[in-house]
């Protein structure tokens, strides 16, 4: 039977209107469940946690600290790095906490060689226990990447789903070269989508659908939250050594200027700009070849080889 508590209804229709208020303030599920979920981290950071969580009725950031995928083993971006929260202006932290998989890695890394011959394959959407999707076109062989890198995956769609719950982020290519990348051939860029929230959505066949076309301010603000809280996400966990390519003014410059105010630096380039109308659909994101890199040990080594 199918979940059918609020949350579910609020990832199932973000922009529908849940609630008008005496004073005739016009609130949609997706922002009552933002709100929602900002006072439950709150209240987890002092303490709450619930024991059993249950199915459709509660956000992410009211369970125990354990995110309950299965624990076979656990990557790890770095001492410093798996746990690693900045404050953004809003008072919210972002955690950047690798979640506990199995990440099928080449043989090589154990010997300490670098990439390419050391390469994680991020794991599977079912492997992954549906805490992320992946896109329709991106084949098991262009998972692959520089561990630091599909560990920045792994963090952000945990810390994704966490402040949205019932959402996923899409993750796309990684090493991917080929005809359909410039670039996508150094373990550091990977494609990232929101398919309901970003600008235009990739019906496929070269058919982009705009998304913000025919709703209402609201729900189009709604979106453009969710947008701009994946982008901070990615910011903090990268501590600023990224770029991403979006094209969407309403979300870069705001972006920016939250970046500058955090004092992020990055090494790679303008921390967001705009690209070719290719990325109206989804973040191009790539980060330099020393980013944060994993430190294995009998703890934390990834499982499987390729």
């Amino acid at each position: 039977m199918a979940d059918l508590g609020f949350w579910t209804f609020a990832a199932q229709d973000p922009g529908a209107l849940a609630l008008v208020t005496p004073d005739e303030q016009r609130f949609t599920r997706g922002e009552l469940a933002a709100r929602g979920n900002q006072l439950a981290r709150g209240l987890a950071a002092l303490g709450l946690a619930r024991l059993a969580p249950e199915a459709g009725d509660a956000p992410a950031s009211l369970r125990a600290p354990d995110d309950g995928i299965p624990a076979t083993s656990r990557v790890d971006a770095g001492a410093d790095a798996r746990s690693f929260a900045a404050e953004p202006s809003l008072g919210e932290r972002y955690e950047c906490v690798v979640p506990r998989l199995e990440v099928p890695h080449d043989p090589r890394c154990e010997s300490g060689e670098p990439y390419p011959a050391c390469r994680w394959q991020l794991p599977g959407a079912a492997a992954a226990a549906d805490l992320y999707v992946v896109w329709r076109n991106t084949t098991p062989e262009h998972r692959w990447g520089r561990p630091s890198l599909v560990a920045l995956v792994l963090a952000t769609a945990r810390e994704y789903q966490a402040r949205w719950p019932g959402e996923h982020l899409t993750i796309g290519d990684l090493d991917a070269p080929g005809p359909r990348h410039q670039t996508h051939d150094r373990g550091v860029d990977v494609d990232l989508y929101l398919e309901h929230a970003m600008l235009d959505v990739n019906d496929g066949g070269h058919a982009y659908v705009e998304n913000y076309v025919g709703r209402s301010d609201d729900e189009v603000r709604g979106l453009r939250e969710r947008v701009m809280d994946l982008a901070r996400i990615l910011a903090t966990c990268a501590r600023g050594r990224l770029r991403i390519y979006y094209n969407d003014p309403e979300i870069v410059t705001p972006f920016v200027a939250w970046f500058a105010e955090q004092g992020l630096e990055s090494d790679v380039g303008p921390a967001m700009m705009m690209h070719n109308r290719l990325h109206r659909f989804h973040f191009h994101v790539t980060v330099p070849e020393d980013l944060a890199p994993p430190a294995p040990n009998a703890e934390t080594e990834p499982g499987g080889t390729e």
